[in-house]
């Protein structure tokens, strides 16, 4: 029933619209060939496509193939078969382009009823002799008058004085079995019918419902994605490029409910064609009406239909993960907005990793979205944010990365750290402010990148920094910075150094006191390693104050704080 169906649906649309182009148009002639080659395919698989011609369906071997639209009947092919007395028509192997060019002539010539019209459709095809399309058709005065159930006729000599009950149903009463020469159609209008015999059995109800929910699953198919195709390249009218643009949203919205991807980037990949920088000065306005289909396509209600789907934990083996991929690519980067969440709520990692690859693919066409996404402080958005971060370059992406570091979350600011001095270890120098953050993890990796080069900046930042908190207890801390400005500084700090290590003042109100600041200073003379800084500590070395010297002899490398870490 399924090709009968897509059969049905290109024949429709030839049908509407055959007529806005004179016959020798390529784009008629395309669309005639199109529905051949459709008819063929069916032809060959299935034999001749016999239709029952109903008021507002049609039927293939019993089963509706198409529906009427409610909306508007009188513009249906089917309520014009019909109108005319049609009650079957056959389209039959062998069927030429000849004969389908004459039956879509006839069908267009009278598709509007008026009363001054000569002829109909009948006669028409019956004066075209037609080889392989073949109908039967009956007198339409008589096709809808209500039928008359003659058994239900009072007997001609009904006895007064007995009253007959109409609800009652007498088994004489009952119309002849089927076979018998006294068969006759009952009304449904017919009084004496009960209406709970009018009601639905559950079987019945069961199949209609079926037939109902196969019409609703329709499905668009190749052909019809071409035919469209063919009417936008043609078209030169934005209004009828605007009309033909709905009708494939509403088609695009239905193939996603359906989860047939495939189709839906078929779809796409057709009308990306329009998109090509190779289009004419003449076709820009139709490339503008084209994106700003897919722009509108992004909007919430779609893209919530699409997150449930990638939800569900069936989805990855129900549908085309790599043909979904790509369709995601077609939609405006403000979709990242709804994919965000996606990544965080999975518990699909093919899935997580599948919409990860979208954002940043969509974010290289904008970033302006993972700029407003920076703005919130869920670790949840932050880690997806990083893992979006880490796949992107450029000015922009790095003042994210920046603005990161400021985050609530003491795994989201360590990954930004991460990420900005694997970047560039110059940006070390713009993070001297998380040589105080609350998570000790921070404050090493900072100093530890502090350690990694050479900087008059970085030295002259840990300077000030360690003049100023004379008074930190902190000893991993203290002694890590002291490490760190042995490893990036110079000469210049020396001086001092040789005061931390060998001023006095420090032990006078406190007996011997705690030798951090002296172990610290002579620790980064150690890691200096120039002229200047070996005296100093030569000098220290000699020093009458035990305190002095124990502070040297930590320097060494057998010693337990040469072997520390910060």
């Amino acid at each position: 029933m399924r090709d009968a169906r897509q059969l049905i649906n290109i024949i429709v649309l030839t049908w509407k619209n055959y007529g806005l182009y004179p016959e020798e148009h390529e784009s008629t002639i395309k669309s005639v060939e199109n529905l051949v080659a459709a008819f063929g395919k069916f032809l060959t698989k299935h034999g001749d496509l016999r239709l029952t011609v109903d008021k507002d369906r049609l039927t293939y071997k019993s089963e509706i193939v198409h529906s009427v639209s409610p909306a508007a009947p009188s513009e249906d092919i089917t309520a014009l078969l019909y109108r005319d007395g049609i009650k079957w028509i056959e389209f039959q192997e062998g069927l030429s382009i000849a004969e389908i060019s004459s039956f879509l002539k006839i069908a267009h010539k009278y598709r509007l009823f008026a009363e001054e019209t000569e002829g109909d459709i009948v006669t028409a095809l019956m004066d075209e002799e037609l080889e392989h399309i073949d109908f039967k058709a009956v007198d339409v005065y008589w096709q809808d008058l209500m039928l008359i159930d003659f058994s239900q006729l009072p007997p001609p000599a009904l006895q007064p004085e007995k009253v007959v009950d109409q609800n009652e149903t007498d088994e004489s009463q009952q119309p002849a079995e089927s076979g018998s020469q006294e068969t006759y159609t009952r009304s449904i209008a017919d009084p004496s019918i009960r209406e709970d015999r009018l009601e639905l059995s559950d079987t019945e109800y069961q199949s209609l419902q079926q037939m109902v929910d196969e019409e609703e699953r329709w499905d668009i198919t190749e052909d019809l994605i071409e035919l469209l195709m063919i009417i936008l390249n043609n078209q030169t009218e934005k209004e009828k490029i605007t009309s033909v643009l709905g009708f494939i949203s509403d088609l695009a919205v239905e193939t996603i409910k359906l989860e047939k991807f495939e189709l839906l980037l078929k779809l796409f990949q057709s009308l990306s064609k329009f998109l090509s920088p190779e289009t004419s000065t003449e076709q820009e306005w139709k490339s503008r009406l084209i994106e700003r289909f897919f722009h509108d396509l992004s909007r919430p209600e779609i893209f919530k239909l699409i997150s449930e789907k990638l939800l569900q934990e069936q989805t990855r083996e129900r549908i085309n993960l790599e043909a979904l991929e790509k369709t995601l690519h077609y939609f405006s980067p403000e979709v990242i907005h709804f994919l965000m969440p996606v990544v965080t709520r999975s518990s699909s990692h093919e899935i997580q990793t599948l919409v990860l690859r979208v954002i940043v693919q969509l974010s290289q066409r904008d970033i302006g979205p993972l700029e407003t996404i920076a703005e919130q402080h869920s670790q949840e958005t932050g880690d997806t944010l990083m893992a979006v971060l880490n796949g992107l370059q450029g000015d922009r992406v790095n003042k994210i990365l920046f603005k990161m570091c400021e985050h609530p979350s003491h795994k989201v600011r360590r990954k930004a750290v991460n990420e900005l001095v694997k970047r560039d270890p110059q940006y070390v120098q713009k993070l001297f402010s998380l040589i105080d953050d609350p998570s000790q993890e921070i404050r090493d990796f900072i100093l530890t990148a502090f350690a990694k080069q050479r900087s008059r900046v970085l030295e002259s930042l840990l300077l000030n920094y360690l003049e100023e908190n004379s008074s930190q207890r902190d000893i991993t801390h203290i002694l890590g910075c002291y490490r760190a400005l042995g490893s990036c500084g110079s000469d210049r700090a020396v001086p001092f150094l040789r005061k931390m290590l060998l001023h006095r003042g420090w032990n006078r109100s406190l007996g011997l006191g705690k030798p951090i600041f002296r172990e610290g200073a002579a620790a980064a003379l150690a890691l200096l390693d120039t002229p200047e800084a070996k005296g100093v500590l030569q000098e220290a070395s000699k020093s009458r104050f035990k305190v002095i010297r124990q502070a040297v002899e930590r320097t060494k490398p057998d010693s337990a704080f040469s072997g520390g870490k910060f």
